[in-house]
């Protein structure tokens, strides 16, 4: 029994002393040095190995080693929950949504009955006011919704709306509306929470108001839609009744230009990020369509093993949570990276070296 008890204080104190260590890391920030900083680098995530362990869980992977790991494969996009300290991942290889609970130390997945269309090709991630997970299923264009339990509740079905090929949706709490964009139609079809038709926005076609492939949504502050368009390379903004209002943007290889675009988010200033899959980065701009900030660059980190911060290959998805914490999708190296955007008012409380 004492040989035991001194095996176990051993292992604590391995434990221990590891978490010191890893107290202190090196800082990766946008824009460097001598610039204030304005974004930073906090993790990455691809399975649970990744996540903080609990005091018991430390122990017994001390022990015994970890579990085997259950990690994305191809993920698509990403929606945080801050207040709860956990994030969705919609992943199409492993056709499931999974929950990275960090308050709970635990990774899992949504649980679809058999009731339930079949989660095959999860896209968007969207939480209505209550906290329900609202989740697009592109193959059987239907929207699965779950409560603030996850639990599985109901099925609406796209189709009776006319979107029979979605690629994306978006959730505006204020006014409990959704906005689900359509392939087939280049339309974006707005409807209350329950499915029922409210208006559309758009149509095919190059004038302004108009789209060739609509793939990405967001709400501002002021309630305004901003609309990424993956062949027009263009960013259209609308005002709350979808009324059009500006445009910004181009195809090419220069700053602030775009070649394949794949998402969009907005922080708490309003600025604009948009994620390049071709370019692999995400340039961020103001209101007005004005480059800020540009961040990223291909890096395989799945050939190398190294974390590689901010190195992206395909970055596909985006969410920025009430928080200002930036959740970016990196398809082709199957994580998540996690930044911190530093607002005026961030900064004037909480000075960053």
């Amino acid at each position: 029994m004492l040989r035991f008890s001194a095996v176990v204080m051993m292992v604590l104190l391995c434990v221990s002393c590891a978490a010191q260590q890893g107290a202190t890391k090196e800082r990766y920030v946008w824009p460097a040095p001598p610039d204030v900083a304005r974004i930073e680098w906090l993790k990455s995530y691809n399975s649970q190995l990744d996540m903080e362990k609990s005091p018991s869980q430390r122990f017994w992977a001390a022990i015994a080693g970890d579990d085997a790991p259950v990690s994305l494969q191809k993920p698509v996009e990403v929606k945080s929950v801050p207040e709860l300290s956990k994030f969705f991942v919609s992943d199409i290889g492993r056709a499931s949504v999974f929950v990275f609970d960090l308050a709970g130390y635990k990774l899992r997945t949504l649980d679809v009955p058999d009731a339930a269309p079949p989660l095959l090709l999860p896209l968007s991630i969207a939480l209505d006011h209550e906290g329900s997970v609202y989740v697009l299923e592109r193959r059987s264009a239907s929207i699965l919704v779950f409560d603030n339990l996850e639990k599985y509740q109901r099925a609406i079905s796209l189709k009776p709306v006319s979107v029979t090929s979605p690629t994306c949706m978006l959730i505006d709490k204020v006014n409990r509306l959704i906005y689900v964009a359509d392939a087939a139609t280049r339309k974006i079809v707005v409807t209350d929470l329950q499915g029922v038709f409210i208006r559309s926005i758009g149509g095919s076609g190059e004038a302004d108001g108009l789209f060739n492939l609509p793939i990405a949504m967001a709400i501002n502050s002021k309630g305004h839609l901003i609309v990424a368009d993956a062949f027009s390379a263009k960013i259209q903004i609308f005002d709350k009744l979808g009324g059009y209002r500006s445009k910004f943007g181009r195809r090419g290889d220069s700053p602030g230009d775009f070649q394949l675009i794949k998402a969009l988010a907005v922080d708490s200033s309003d600025n604009i990020y948009v994620v390049d899959g071709r370019s692999h980065n995400i340039s961020i701009f103001n209101e007005q369509g004005e480059l800020l900030l540009a961040l990223g660059g291909y890096y395989a980190s799945a050939e190398t093993g190294k974390i590689a911060p901010g190195g992206f290959s395909l970055p596909v998805g985006i969410d920025i949570d009430s928080t200002d914490k930036i959740y970016v999708v990196d398809q082709m190296n199957a994580r998540v990276q996690v930044f911190q955007y530093f607002s005026e008012e961030y900064l004037r409380k909480t000075p960053v070296p």
